[in-house]
């Protein structure tokens, strides 16, 4: 099997500046891009007999949230000029997600943004860059802002 390179997008500026670079390398090293975009799962509270409580969404409603992450991920795709790249919509962790991703396809290595959807969310919930690094058994790589810009 061909040695993969998986980027995780987003959607945000950041994710694009990854995508392009993860684009250039496969292609240099002769490897295939996996896109992947994780959507957090979303959960309603519930009330019961034992009070609030978290249950997962309806399944209708899972099948808007795939088609909303495979819209981040074409739009990512499209934006970045990159074609040809497999593509991946998940739900979960963003992090566990992206490295278990990475296990499955025997990944040569992980390229993500350096932030995300917003400074505030990265602080508020950890840095999915920052999380990956600590559980990626691949490299990861971290594209900062402003990279390929010049």
């Amino acid at each position: 099997m061909q040695e993969a390179i998986i980027c995780g997008v987003d959607g945000s500026a950041d994710s694009l500046r990854a995508l392009r670079t993860a684009g250039a390398l496969a292609e240099r090293l002769g490897a295939r891009l996996l896109i992947a975009h994780v959507a957090h799962p979303t959960v309603y509270p519930r009330v019961g007999t034992g009070g609030l409580g978290r249950t997962p969404v309806a399944a209708p409603l899972v099948e808007l949230e795939r088609e909303a992450a495979e819209a981040v991920i074409d739009s990512a795709a499209l934006e970045a000029g990159v074609k040809g790249a497999e593509r991946r919509a998940l739900s979960g962790d963003p992090a566990e997600s992206l490295a278990d991703l990475s296990d499955e396809e025997e990944a040569a290595l992980i390229v993500v943004g350096s932030r995300g959807r917003g400074a505030f969310k990265a602080a508020f919930l950890g840095s999915v860059s920052n999380g990956l690094i600590g559980i990626a058994r691949c490299p990861v790589l971290v594209v900062p802002p402003g990279a390929g810009s010049t």
